[in-house]
């Protein structure tokens, strides 16, 4: 059988494929429009569709802030006296040249129409119909216990507030917060979450990689040969590249935003030679970024493992796609897409390895990648654990059932999201971006620094490394209340032993403490 009727076969499978469908987002909306512009604009509101509530609001000099979504927007207007003035509506009608509102994904319920496009027909059918109850998919799942965001009070990773072309994400400092109304589905904050948090539902992972799979198994089961996976999105037909290539096989995805690493390695375990992600204009500027730095640092990778790194590759504007040299296909891997993102990744990676059998065993990667080791200066590190207890990935552990003070690194948890670096006090830590082929040495806890513990000189309880005592001992010397041998020895007990002391110590807390009435007045 020819690439082309076994591609026919493979894309009768992908069409019949049925998804396991995500819940709704709804908007209520009784048709009270906000129309902001000039008074020229302002004068066409009389063209308007009578069904509608119309609040024209005069933009002069001043500031204005738009806030909302369909059937919740708040418009504020500050004049240059500092008045404000706020106005609530269901819907947006922009009049400006310039839309107020800059975004690349803007919010349902927002129209943006320049003085020269008034009159769209479609426009005003779609302004007609703003009344009632509108919904849209929620596109995410957000799991805050695997977040990288922050910890402590301290923010790390924010890769997923930078790449959200809606604006649709926010800080709370220790997570984060993705508001379904503003977020319309680009996909980008999966692509670049380090560890999974958000993750993508429309399609989720599984089945989207299932989907994959199937159709690349009844391709190359109908005799089809070195196929090519194209991902392009809804707006995008691939008909010139389905005749000048045959062994092609297009997969819509709802935004090419969504597809990163995991699908891409995943395809090339299932069997393809090559992957394509299909730039087109309604791509956001930001979800191309984002999208070139993914496959930057997979090709890093697949230069590690051997493979042209082109396997996988951007193109754009129904370019040629990028020859790969020496053009061949692995074995095709038979297992199901986890759920889990690095999981996935992991997994396709381990059956590359296999395949391919690199012959380096790692793969230093760019800085934006989000696979890597941690490395701790031991003259530094006092292994107070404040890395340990920030670790979104569970990557750096302490030896708490151990008789030594230690922190253990297991690389395969490690994010690179930075945590550990923001958190130690010590300045101790720093990060390398590179991936460990082999699955024993990736998932092996190993040691970065260990000390002997400090025992009690009063009870003789072993209570903290002795880097530490060694270290508050040096600090804390010329301190007025660690002024006398006695007070200084305090440092090397216990918490017991130490408020023992104290009470005990007529001179302690620079005489002021009365072992019978306490502080003195």
């Amino acid at each position: 059988m020819s690439n082309v009727d076994a591609r026919q076969q493979a894309l009768a499978v992908r069409d019949a494929f049925e998804f396991e469908p995500t819940s709704l987002v709804s908007y209520q909306s009784t048709g009270k429009v906000i129309v902001l512009g000039d008074d020229d604009a302002l004068a066409k509101c009389s063209e308007l569709p009578a069904a509608l509530d119309i609040n024209p609001v005069a933009i002069s000099a001043g500031r204005i802030q738009i806030e909302g979504y369909l059937g919740a927007y708040m418009v504020k207007v500050t004049d240059q006296q500092g008045n404000e003035m706020s106005h609530q509506g269901d819907a947006i009608l922009d009049l400006n040249e310039a839309p107020l509102l800059a975004r690349e994904m803007l919010p349902p319920g927002y129209f943006h129409v320049p003085p020269g496009d008034w009159g769209n027909p479609e426009l005003m059918a779609e302004l007609a119909d703003l009344r009632g109850e509108f919904q849209k998919p929620k596109f995410f799942d957000y799991d805050a216990s695997i977040c990288a965001h922050g910890v402590n009070g301290k923010v790390a990773c924010r890769q997923c507030i930078d790449a959200c072309p809606a604006e649709a994400i926010h800080s709370l400092v220790d997570r984060i917060e993705v508001n379904p109304y503003l977020c319309q589905g680009g996909g980008s904050c999966t692509t670049v979450c380090p560890s999974g948090a958000i993750r993508y539902l429309y399609p989720g992972l599984r089945d989207s990689g299932k989907r994959l799979r199937d159709m690349l198994k009844v391709y190359q089961e109908q005799g089809g040969e070195l196929p090519i996976v194209l991902f392009h999105s809804e707006s995008y037909s691939p008909e010139m590249y389905l005749q000048h290539y045959d062994n092609l096989l297009p997969l819509e995805v709802e935004e090419l935003g969504s597809v990163g690493m995991d699908l891409c390695l995943s395809a090339l375990a299932y069997g393809a030679m090559q992957v394509i992600l299909h730039i087109d204009a309604e791509v956001p500027r930001s979800s191309q970024a984002n999208l070139g730095a993914q496959v930057e640092w997979t090709q890093a990778l697949l230069v590690g493992l051997g493979m042209d790194p082109v396997s996988v590759s951007l193109c754009s504007h129904d370019a040629a796609l990028p020859e790969v040299e020496a053009a061949s296909v692995v074995e095709m891997a038979i297992h199901d897409m986890p759920a889990g993102k690095r999981n996935a990744i992991y997994q396709a990676l381990d059956h590359l390895v296999a395949k391919l059998k690199p012959g380096a065993d790692r793969i230093d990667l760019p800085s934006t990648a989000a696979f890597g080791e941690a490395l701790i200066d031991a003259e530094k590190c006092t292994l107070c654990m404040a890395c340990v207890g920030s670790c979104p990935g569970k990557a750096l552990q302490d030896g708490s059932n151990r008789e030594i003070p230690e922190v253990f690194f297991i690389e395969s948890n490690c994010l690179q999201c930075g945590a550990c670096v923001q958190t130690c006090p010590e300045d101790a830590i720093t990060l390398q971006p590179r991936l460990l082929f082999d699955f024993e040495t990736r998932n092996r806890a190993r040691a970065l620094n260990s000390d002997t513990p400090f025992a009690c000189i009063s009870c003789g309880k072993p209570f903290a490394p002795t880097s530490v005592i060694n270290k508050m001992q040096e600090k804390l010397k010329d301190h007025y209340m660690f002024g006398s041998e006695r007070a200084l020895d305090r440092l090397k007990m216990c918490d017991n032993c130490r408020v023992v002391d104290v009470v005990q110590d007529p001179e302690a807390m620079g005489g002021q403490f009365d072992p019978q009435k306490g502080f003195r007045q």
